[in-house]
């Protein structure tokens, strides 16, 4: 696989004003060479200029006829869906930089060998379920604060096993959704929901059902728990495998009764698709199954009792295409039979006002990003500074909020109701409609070059941070990789004083906590914003502490 870009060509003679990048992809725990490795060379001036080749036998790569600049490095396994990028870590990476007088050649590029967990699911007579999905979650630290991430899903054929494969290193938690083969009415060919609109489950009719058939199964995690906080972790080391086994537990399902059915409209062009999800590991949302039942126009769902979070999808048909718009999700406790109308409940929502002091500063696309724990979402802003989060799920917690695509601007202030103003964070209340207060501000946004150096000769692939004065103020953190030429550019830099760090082997360093970072904080450099003197700032590496 060669990209046919004429900047850039492979093992031609090497033209004037270019250069050449050469080097080899090696096992990282073995250090030996990797044959058949996809290596993937990309301009990050301009991403359309790239060109790929695969390793020979020896490992090797080499790209000729390269113009100067900065470069992307990716190498990707066959089987792998993701490449990784040279000297990764959390969304950085280290560039190269090609140009006179750079070490552009005999690259070691060391690619992480992946890992895999495998198992089964079986139930407490030893049968695999009818149709399940297996959830893997991540511990890892994301933005420099440790989170549990959703790591991937996985299906569980009809003999209970799975099989995650091209995972890396760390520890794990494995849960798991499904539905007894025997349950009252899953009719044949029934499987997970491709979408969280698609329906989940199968439909009945609603009867006097046998009570031994009217079961279901409970989310469950490994270690054959139903509480979260108890779920057992997978170590996995990089390149290694795991086997595990997840007991299921059929429980006697309890029934919640939906109402009618919503057809409206003339010619009943308008439907209703209801689903429940469950708030899991680390805040992390998946859907569950539930047997459901139809009949007279009434929908009914059989669940095991839990905490749930219920959606309401609505499809309109009546323009003669289908479009669904889901609501928000309500938060739902279900600890016996029960009947709920969802149209009655009250979701968290949110709404209010985006103030620039400025007029200029309205986009047509500017929007704010809240990040709540593991469930960020985007609100849009309209012409009138309305916010507009129709069709978000919404859930309850503290949320640091930035502001999107209004180049010049931050945002100065945000509250909710009659809180104090924050000039990053909001804490949204459950089964409300928040209502926002925002202001933003001209902001004289800066960008800092610099050097990150060692020994006093340039260091490649160093973490460099630039700290708030007030720790607390984790949205002006800004953060770069030094590149193979030591040097880094931090952007959209909002006025203040700021501590400029530069640490060696930064992967997985939890620095927003303060106890974490404090020990760096004497090696750092003192600036502040907006600077006067424009000239880049070296700053020395600290070594990892940990």
């Amino acid at each position: 696989m060669i990209g046919l870009i004429p900047l850039l060509l492979l093992l031609a003679p090497t033209a004037p004003d270019t250069y050449i990048v050469t080097g080899t992809v090696v096992d990282h725990l073995q250090n030996r060479p990797l044959h058949t490795i996809l290596v993937t060379l990309t301009s990050t001036q301009d991403r359309r200029l790239t060109v790929s080749q695969i390793t020979g036998a020896d490992g090797r790569f080499g790209f000729n006829n390269v113009p100067a600049g900065k470069y992307t490095l990716s190498a990707q396994r066959r089987g792998n869906n993701r490449p990784q990028l040279y000297r990764e870590d959390g969304g950085y990476s280290t560039a190269i930089a090609v140009g006179p007088e750079l070490p552009s050649q005999n690259i070691v590029f060391p690619l992480e060998a992946p890992g895999s967990i495998s198992g089964t699911v079986l139930d407490q007579n030893g049968d695999p379920p009818a149709a399940a999905q297996v959830w893997l979650y991540r511990k890892t630290v994301s933005g420099g604060k440790p989170e549990i991430q959703i790591a991937g899903q996985r299906p569980v054929d009809r003999s209970g096993n799975f099989h995650a494969g091209h995972l890396g290193p760390g520890t794990y938690f494995v849960a798991v959704s499904g539905r007894p083969w025997y349950a009252r009415g899953f009719p044949r060919g029934v499987g997970f929901p491709q979408s969280a609109g698609d329906v989940i489950g199968a439909i009945t009719a609603p009867g006097d059902p046998n009570p031994e058939l009217d079961v279901v199964y409970p989310v469950t995690y490994y270690g054959d728990t139903t509480d979260s906080a108890a779920a057992a972790p997978v170590n996995l080391a990089e390149g290694g495998s795991a086997t595990i086994q997840i007991n299921l537990r059929a429980v006697p399902a309890v029934h919640v009764d939906l109402g009618p059915e919503l057809q409206d409209g003339p010619n009943h062009n308008r439907m209703r698709n209801t689903f429940l999800t469950v708030e899991t590991i680390g805040g992390n949302t998946m859907p569950v199954f539930a047997n459901m039942a139809g009949m007279n126009g009434r929908q009914e769902l059989g669940v095991a009792p839990g905490h749930y979070i219920l959606h309401t999808t609505t499809f309109d048909n009546s323009g003669g295409a289908m479009r669904g718009t889901m609501g928000p999700g309500a938060r739902i406790d279900i600890t016996g039979n029960t009947s709920i109308t969802p149209g009655d409940l009250k979701p968290t929502s949110l709404s209010g006002q985006l103030r620039f002091e400025d007029s200029e500063g309205l986009r047509a696309q500017t929007f704010l990003l809240f990040l709540c724990a593991n469930r960020p979402f985007t609100v849009r802003v309209l012409k009138d500074g309305s916010l507009q989060s129709k069709g978000q799920a919404i859930l309850p917690g503290r949320c640091e909020v930035t502001l999107g695509n209004a180049p010049g601007f931050y945002l100065k202030s945000i509250a909710v109701g009659d809180a104090k103003a924050s000039a990053d964070t909001v804490e949204l209340a459950e089964g409300v409609d928040n209502r926002i207060t925002a202001v933003a501000a001209k902001g004289a946004m800066s960008e800092l070059n610099g050097m990150t150096v060692q020994n006093d000769q340039p260091l490649s692939s160093a973490m460099v941070l630039l700290l708030p004065e007030d720790p607390a103020r984790a949205s002006l953190i800004r953060r770069d990789q030094s590149d193979s030429d030591g040097s880094f550019l931090l952007r959209d830099i909002l006025p203040g004083r700021y501590t400029l760090l530069a640490i060696d082997n930064g992967k997985g360093l939890a620095y927003r906590d303060p106890a974490v970072i404090q020990p760096y904080l004497a090696q750092g450099v003192t600036l502040e914003f907006p600077r006067r003197d424009k000239t880049p700032v070296r700053v020395n590496v600290a070594a990892r502490k940990e």
